[in-house]
Parts: C-alpha cells; structure tokens; sequence
C-alpha cells in the first residue's frame, strides 16, 4: 500500500512547494533565498511570504505536532506539508478554500492546535497582547501607485486608527511597543512607511495584491532613504533582485530619472523583472549580467550606487535556519566578504561621475559589513568619506 495520501483533490501548488522549500532548508541548511527565487511558481512573492512565516514558527510546530499527535494518528500525512497548511491556518490566511484531504485533516484538529498554542510558554502572541515583545509589520506604500494621504484614508475606512506622528524617536519606539490591535503609526523617519502591529495579515489586502502595499522591512527601507537620490539623476542597484530596494528608489525619484537595476541569476532576474512591472517602476532598466561585468563607460551619468549584494543573512530573525559549524561559518564568510569587497571597491573606483554609494547587507557579522568598508576606504584613500550616520539618521539606533 502507498505510504502517500490518495488524493481526489490537488492540495494547491503554493503548499506543496512551499513545503518542498522548509524541508531542504530545515533538513538541509539550504539557502532560503536561493530556493524560492529558482521556483518557477507564478506567486513567488507568497511562497516567500509563507516559507518565512513557517520558518519562523519551526520551534513553535514542533511542539504543536508533538501535543495534537497529529502525525501519529495520521502517518501518511507529509510532515513539512503538514507544518506549511498548520502555519496557515494559524497565523496566514487562515481559510484554505480547498477540499484537498490534507487540508481538510488539518481543519479536523484545529482546535487542537489552537488550544496547543494557547498551552506552549513559548508561543507567538495575540497582536493585541502586549506582554510579549514582537516585531511590528513594516508596509511601504507604494507612491507609484497611490498616494500617502489616499493610504491614509484607505486604512481609515478599513477601520484603522491612525496615531500621531511623534516628535522624539525614543517616544515613537515606546508607541510602537504599546500599539493597540486596530492601532497603526507612520514611520519616524519615512513617512512612505507605516507601521501595524506585529502579525498583521496584509496578504488578502487588495492593496498588496495590486502592488500599491509593499511588505518591507523598515532595515530594507534604509539603503534607498539613505542614498536619498536627486530626481532625473541616473543610479546603479547592482544587486538588484527581487526588487524592493530598487523600486523604492524609483519611488523616492518618483520615475523621474533612470536607475540600472542589475541580477545576473536567470531566475532572479525574472521575478525583479515582474515586480518592477507590478510596481510601475517605469525608470527602471533591468539588465541581466554579473555587476562586476559593467563597462562604467556605458554609464558615465550615474551619480548614485547602491550595493546590497549576496551576504550570510544573519541579521534576518525572522527566518530560523540549522547554524553552520564555526568552520563552515568562518569559510563562507571569507567567500562572502572577498565578493562583497570587491563590488564596494568596483563601486566606488570605476564610476567616474559617482558621488554617493550606500553598502548595506542583512548580515550581522563584522567580517560582511565593517571589514568590507575598511577595506574599501583603504583602497579609494581620499576619493571618499564615510559619513557618520547622525548626518542622515538624527537619533537613530
């Protein structure tokens, strides 16, 4: 007999590759990035979206699993589709639309599993529930698309309740950990940037699905407010994909300009290609091809460069991944850093007409972020200046 369900109904493609992509990662320790961004799935952006979310809750599910017994009573059920569907009846969609059996198994026990997060001391709160501290839910409105003001009202009229601006950042910090479950604030820094409580679901919101709500991090947001580029100026993004950066950068010169937005991965380049075109970033130019390969004199007018290239993402607590042993650690760092030098230095040395870059990583480690300017500022000697962070960011971290 199959040791696999029989299914009279598909469970959808969504689950089943996002399960495929938490095996490998958990099992494995492949890169998470790199294995949602080879997906052929039309809907890259919700495979990452819910990958994350199941990652983030891995400690969480064992424990749920454990408590509801709910592999026990059903061996035949794929044990990462099963982490995959329970994430997204707790903490996603929470309504599958499907008869798959799969699903229908996991709706069974779902007061089973709710009650086995109520139990664990280790469980994600209630975005009402402000005991716990969680990261809030960053949206970056997409003013491509729509105005702040119209965002404004939009989230009025779902019922949202906007708080005032502060003046302080040490007082917009504690309004942030005190925001109410209905309660959402504007960034201190980016007005484009508004903050919800953490869990938040923006997933449905017609708005994400039009592209004019963009889910982004506020550490994301920072590359493009910090490079800050003059409208109608030419930039560079030289690592490019999936896209966010590059079009908050369109968005900041509002289209008026150009910017050079480079991936050289065939899968990568294609899902920037798709954002770009969801987000009416009509400014950018999309060029597949390794960074290193561009002939600056094919582009002696740009002005501005941000380089965010391939790093450890160790700064990106919301995904749990298997640590490396400190051998391992220490040698992808060395490979890390070698490549990340080199497009700083490429960066700043070939672009004749360059007067402002901005390096950023979603690394935690020294040896991808402050090794990597020393080493540049070494080699450029006075042709730049590294500014203090106050000049942009008054009171920031």
């Amino acid at each position: 007999m199959s040791s696999k369900f029989i299914h009279s109904i598909k469970v959808p493609r969504l689950y089943k590759e996002s399960s495929k992509i938490v095996k490998k990662v958990l099992l494995d320790g492949a890169s998470f990035k790199t294995l949602v961004f080879q997906n052929s799935h039309p809907n890259v952006q919700g495979i990452y979206a819910l990958v994350s979310e199941t990652l983030h809750h891995s400690k969480e599910l064992e424990n749920i699993i454990d408590k509801t017994k709910i592999l026990i009573e059903n061996p035949r059920f794929d044990p990462w589709l099963a982490r995959v569907l329970i994430t997204e009846l707790l903490w996603g969609k929470k309504d599958f639309r499907s008869e798959a059996k799969p699903i229908l198994t996991v709706f069974s026990y779902k007061e089973k599993l709710q009650q086995a997060v109520l139990q664990n001391p280790n469980a994600d709160v209630d975005p009402c529930d402000n005991k716990k501290v969680k990261l809030p839910r960053y949206v970056r409105i997409n003013t491509l698309l729509t105005s702040i003001d119209d965002a404004l009202e939009a989230f009025y009229y779902d019922g949202w309740n906007l708080l005032p601006r502060c003046d302080t950042y040490s007082s917009h910090l504690k309004a942030i950990s005190n925001i109410g479950c209905i309660d959402f604030i504007q960034d201190f820094h980016m007005s484009e940037v508004f903050v919800f409580p953490p869990g938040t679901q923006f997933y449905n919101h017609p708005g994400y699905i039009n592209g004019k709500l963009l889910l982004q991090d506020k550490a994301s947001c920072l590359s493009a407010f910090l490079l800050n580029p003059e409208p109608d100026s030419e930039i560079l993004d030289m690592c490019a994909a999936p896209g966010m950066k590059t079009t908050h950068l369109a968005a900041i010169i509002n289209n008026s300009g150009k910017i050079y937005a480079v991936e050289m991965s065939g899968n990568r380049y294609k899902t920037l290609c798709d954002f770009v075109s969801h987000t009416n970033a009509k400014c950018v130019e999309t060029i597949q091809a390794d960074a290193l390969t561009i002939s600056p004199e094919q582009y002696l007018n740009i002005k501005y460069i941000l380089v965010d290239p391939s790093c450890s993402g160790s700064g990106m607590s919301r995904i749990e991944i298997r640590k490396p042993s400190q051998a391992n650690l220490s040698e992808r760092l060395r490979k890390l850093q070698s490549l990340q030098s080199m497009m700083l230095c490429y960066a700043l040395l070939r672009f004749p007409n360059v007067k402002k870059v901005v390096y950023s990583t979603c690394s935690i480690y020294p040896e991808e972020n402050e090794c990597v300017v020393d080493e540049a500022l070494k080699k450029v000697k006075n042709v730049f200046m590294l500014y203090p962070k106050k000049i942009y960011v008054a009171d920031f971290l």
